[in-house]
């Protein structure tokens, strides 16, 4: 609460701001003058309106570090996303840089330095990857914003060309899956398979347990993921409320995990793989062995294990499967990230269709009796 206090033959004003921290500001020549502008400034913190010249001298390090990292309210697998992004993009480039001094022409060529693999010699970033930290750094300054540590951020006037949509999804055959299941020890190989054979991301693999497999109605639960933090062993939901689901568990798939596991036993909590040691196999070692295994083969790293995912559903749609079933299956939120995603994979005739629509006329012609055309 503002107060006034004696300095000598003058008074100050002392109040708190949003921060918890003290304020103050004297030479008021009468106490009800000094206390009239600290609940001034009081009411201004509350509407998080008031700024003091030392808040907007502040770098973007110190932002992130005493204000932005206290205001999310997302996943732990999100703030590691964004940790990682800040740490290794924004900082490095930005972090010492009063954030009111920074200028939408820095920001573009930072953006056009990522994308070209100029910037310290780093490899050169996907477009989408180079956005994704652009964007990070937009949320950030656009908190700053609202909080009055800055009174104009630099991306109101910063424009960027939007990328061309390219399908990178390349279906992996079921050769090609096999040659990589191959270049696995034998305890890692069912990974492969299991991935081929149900279609799940990649951390609900790695967080299956053996509970979770009914061979006797042929089925798998899928209601929980491997955490990628190193603090918890399952994530606390799965991504959407459409990836709790539960698919079939194919006959074949039942021999593999049946050989597994007389093999190789269960890790922690009954999950089905565990790293060299017997302990968690994290998302980030599993990814990592991926990408070793199969850069011999020529396989783009791009996907990753997600690469696997796509086989299945390319396989699914060579079998016959429409998108309804595979959105369900895999878990897809909605049916349009299914057609965004896999929609080139289908079948896509104009002529095919134009002979199927000439069918049904003609059979539906021949069930009815001609009619005289209007005058």
């Amino acid at each position: 609460m503002a107060y006034a206090r004696r300095r000598g033959s003058t008074w100050s004003a002392r109040w708190n701001t949003r921060l918890g921290n003290p304020a103050e500001k004297g030479g008021f020549q009468d106490r009800k003058s000094a206390l009239q502008f600290g609940e001034e400034q009081e009411a201004l913190e509350r509407r998080q309106k008031n700024t003091r010249p030392s808040e907007l001298n502040v770098t973007l390090k110190d932002f992130i570090v005493n204000v932005w990292k206290d205001l999310l309210d997302v996943e732990e697998q999100t703030k590691l996303d964004y940790e990682r992004s800040i740490n290794t993009h924004i900082l490095p480039v930005f972090g010492d840089r009063v954030m009111s001094s920074v200028t939408p022409a820095e920001i573009k060529k930072w953006s056009i330095q990522m994308k070209s693999g100029s910037l310290d010699g780093r490899k050169p970033l996907a477009e989408r990857t180079a956005n994704k930290h652009v964007d990070q750094l937009a949320s950030i300054f656009k908190v700053a914003l609202q909080n009055d540590y800055i009174h104009k951020t630099p991306f109101v006037d910063f424009k960027r060309k939007k990328p061309k949509k390219i399908n990178r999804v390349r279906p992996l055959s079921f050769n090609a899956v096999s040659d990589i299941a191959g270049s696995f020890a034998p305890k890692w190989q069912l990974l492969i398979w299991l991935g081929f054979y149900t279609g799940m991301r990649p951390s609900e693999l790695l967080g299956l347990t053996y509970d979770r497999l009914d061979f006797e109605l042929e089925t798998i639960v899928i209601d929980r993921q491997l955490s990628r933090s190193p603090k918890k062993i399952f994530e606390d939901h799965l991504k959407t409320s459409k990836s709790y689901r539960t698919i079939r568990f194919p006959r074949v798939l039942q021999a593999l995990v049946t050989e597994h596991v007389e093999a190789f036993g269960l890790g922690p909590e009954g999950l089905l793989f565990t790293n060299r040691n017997g302990n968690l196999w994290r998302y980030k070692d599993a990814a990592a062995m991926y990408r070793s295994n199969v850069a011999p083969f020529g396989i783009p790293k791009g996907e990753g294990l997600h690469q696997l995912r796509h086989a299945f559903v390319s396989t699914l749609i060579q079998l016959g499967g429409n998108a309804k079933q595979i959105q369900d299956w895999v878990g897809h939120e909605k049916i349009t990230e299914t057609i965004d995603v896999y929609g080139h994979l289908f079948p896509n005739s104009l002529n095919e269709l134009s002979e199927k629509l000439d069918t049904f006329a003609q059979h539906q012609s021949t069930l009815r009796p001609e009619r005289k055309m209007l005058a």
